[in-house]
């Protein structure tokens, strides 16, 4: 078996480090990634960035229907070869960022399907916005190695909660399933990564029937079938978390262009601290706080 380096020097590649091409050559690893994502036979997944095929070797072996998609022709000729016999992988040559979610939807016959990926770490916040937090249709879950660091920010909890901890807490349940070396790439990244799990995306992310929302239900106060506006809530947000060492009321106060009593009363409807900052909220007091300013 070629090892990454023979092949990358077979095809003419030269990794680029600021392209985020850290290619995962550890093999007991591959085998944990698609443990960890619970392949049923003849299930839909999208493989974004699949380079030497590896990870796609193991998604086709489980049994699943790929669809990769690769930009780079090098990679495209070397997958197309690889599995030319193989009738469950489709290639797609494309940039996976431009794809509209409806036309990743098309490649799968509008039937659901899951992300399974080894992703260019300089594109997980687009790929993340991508698929959880901005265009529908979305994937029913994605499983993705990524960035120790950008994980626990996903996975954070009241304290340390940000932006991005939101935009996916709001639509989809994640969790980090386990680390992952860098000694376990190559080209070794800087960094080590984790296997950041994102479960039960939701196409309706301020439905108080949404899971996270049936978990949170009893600290909510808004009313059971109550919407939310979207817009309204991230207005707010990043409005909360506009200068992160202020205090919530002073952020607040400032962007809705409002009496210091006027938010400290709406804060304590909602149940909140005076003194609160936008990183201890968690996403029910967000809701909460929304309908207290309202």
């Amino acid at each position: 078996m070629h090892t990454a380096q023979a092949l990358a020097r077979e095809l003419g590649i030269d990794p680029s480090r600021n392209s985020g091409q850290n290619f995962l050559i550890d093999e007991l690893v591959l085998v944990d990634i698609v443990a960890e994502a619970h392949i049923k036979k003849n299930e839909n997944i999208l493989e974004i960035g699949p380079g030497f095929g590896v990870l796609t070797q193991e998604l086709v072996a489980a049994g699943a229907n790929v669809v990769s998609v690769e930009l780079d022709s090098k990679f495209a000729k070397h997958l197309i070869k690889t599995f030319k016999d193989a009738p469950s992988f489709r290639l797609v040559r494309a940039d996976i960022v431009s794809l509209l979610n409806q036309e990743i939807s098309e490649l799968f016959n509008g039937e659901p399907y899951r992300v399974v990926a080894n992703i260019p770490y300089n594109i997980t916040g687009k790929i993340i916005k991508k698929f959880v937090s901005s265009d529908t249709p979305k994937p029913a879950g994605l499983v993705l190695l990524v960035q120790k660091e950008v994980a626990e920010r996903v996975c954070a909890q009241p304290g340390g909660m940000s932006l991005l901890a939101l935009s996916v807490q709001l639509y989809a349940r994640p969790k980090i399933a386990f680390e992952v070396s860098k000694k376990a790439f190559w080209p070794e990244p800087k960094v080590e990564s984790s296997l950041l799990i994102i479960d039960d995306v939701s196409e309706i992310p301020n439905h108080p029937l949404t899971p996270f929302l049936r978990q949170a239900q009893d600290r909510l106060l808004i009313k059971e079938r109550e919407v939310i506006d979207e817009k309204r809530f991230w207005q707010i947000c990043r409005m909360g978390f506009a200068s992160p060492r202020k205090q919530l009321r002073n952020n607040l106060a400032a962007g809705l262009h409002m009496e210091q009593d006027a938010v400290k009363a709406a804060l304590k409807r909602a149940k909140l601290k005076e003194t609160s900052r936008a990183q201890e909220l968690a996403i029910s007091d967000w809701m909460n706080l929304i309908h207290a300013l309202a």
